[in-house]
């Protein structure tokens, strides 16, 4: 027996993302970082983000990154970059929570 009428939203239906596919390219590299300072706010990342790190993309001049510089991490642009440096890897996504005032 049907009772009632179809939806109409029937044949519209979407799939759900997967974050992990969208986010984790290449799951074995990827690595992800909380930021702890407020010294990327120019960048737009801020205290308690989250960065995605890629280390096996292949880093451009304008890629955003994070390297070694006298042992601690920072992230930067690479034609920013002065001297002979580590970089980690690639920064693919910041993801940041909106806070309620």
């Amino acid at each position: 027996m049907v009772t009632g009428f179809p939806s109409p939203a029937q044949g519209y239906e979407q799939n759900r993302i997967d974050f992990n596919q969208f986010l984790y390219k290449h799951p074995s590299a990827t690595v992800v970082m909380q930021i702890d300072s407020s010294r990327y706010n120019h960048m737009c990342i801020f205290n308690g983000d989250y960065i995605i790190i890629d280390r096996s993309k292949k880093v451009k001049p304008n890629s955003l990154v994070v390297y070694e510089s006298e042992g601690q991490f920072v992230i930067g642009r690479v034609f920013d970059i002065k001297g002979e440096t580590f970089i980690t890897g690639v920064i693919t996504h910041v993801l940041h929570t909106v806070k309620e005032s």
